[in-house]
């Protein structure tokens, strides 16, 4: 078998600047496991909704939705960006919504991914851009825990940090009789996955995040660091074994900022190939 080769980029934030800046939405939101059959349907849910968000750290964020694809977003009251976006009701019960979009002339390239709990009122958002001080295209990213304004519970615990999915493995299928990728989680900043691709196969840990949303709903992201310098975030049932995410990097071929979905079943995390690759039922 082999090995899968490390990714490492001689790309300068210039290069990264251009790459971004032309990649047309129709590319950079398409292709690969975005175009999967366990992707939830884009949602049309939130159209005509306006959603005003206060986060511990004091930051707001306004977001009207015009329609399936558009929204129009401003920060602290600022300047009001009209972006493209994908919208996804979570797969489960609850009215919790996974909203994800690029920030159009961002410097550095940026996106935001968010999750509405319609039912509590609260508010996860991961604010994303490309370029660290040792790297071009490695991602850094910050979560921001909040509440939007209307009539729900003000008591109610923000969203937070966990440890709930420490111990846990879990093979994600995006693709029936495709690439399977085990994610292990196995401490709390950092996970491992491996992953086989035909006659290639690959392994690593990166740095991870676990947030709780409800007993049973949890975001899980990493940043794919000193190699595509990807990010990826997950907004997983665990009862269900699926999950709505998406990805945001950029590569020679340009920028990625996409949704996907992908279902799972439980594995151990004490072996890094299992013998039974077969799809989740």
């Amino acid at each position: 078998m082999e090995r899968m080769r490390r990714r490492w980029s001689n790309l300068t934030p210039e290069d990264v600047q251009i790459l971004a800046d032309s990649t047309p939405v129709e590319k950079y939101s398409k292709g690969g496991f975005a175009d999967g059959p366990y992707r939830p349907a884009e949602s049309n849910d939130l159209t005509g909704k306006k959603v005003e968000m206060i986060f511990s750290d004091g930051t707001t964020l306004t977001y009207n939705f015009l329609d399936i694809n558009t929204l129009v977003w401003s920060k602290n009251g600022g300047v009001e960006h009209k972006e493209f976006c994908q919208i996804h009701h979570a797969p489960c019960e609850e009215q919790i919504y996974f909203i994800n979009h690029y920030c159009k002339g961002s410097r550095p390239p940026s996106s935001h991914c968010l999750i509405l709990d319609f039912d509590t009122g609260l508010v996860t958002a991961c604010i994303a851009q490309i370029g660290v001080p040792e790297s071009a295209i490695e991602v850094k990213n910050e979560f921001l825990f909040g509440r939007m304004k209307g009539n729900w519970d003000q008591n109610t615990p923000l969203h937070d940090y966990t440890t709930d999915l420490i111990g846990k493995a879990i093979y994600w299928t995006y693709i029936p009789g495709g690439l399977k990728v085990k994610h292990i989680y196995s401490m709390p900043m950092y996970y491992t996955y491996s992953m086989i691709d035909g006659d290639k196969c690959w392994m690593a840990s990166n740095p991870a995040d676990y947030i709780k949303i409800n007993d049973h709903m949890y975001v899980f992201s990493f940043v794919e660091e000193r190699q595509t310098g990807l990010q990826a975030v997950f907004l997983i049932n665990l009862d269900e074994l699926h999950d709505v995410g998406a990805f945001f990097g950029v590569g020679i071929k340009g920028l990625s900022c996409k949704t996907v979905g992908a279902k799972g079943k439980y594995s151990t995390m004490y072996t890094l190939f299992d013998e039974d690759q077969s799809d989740p039922e």
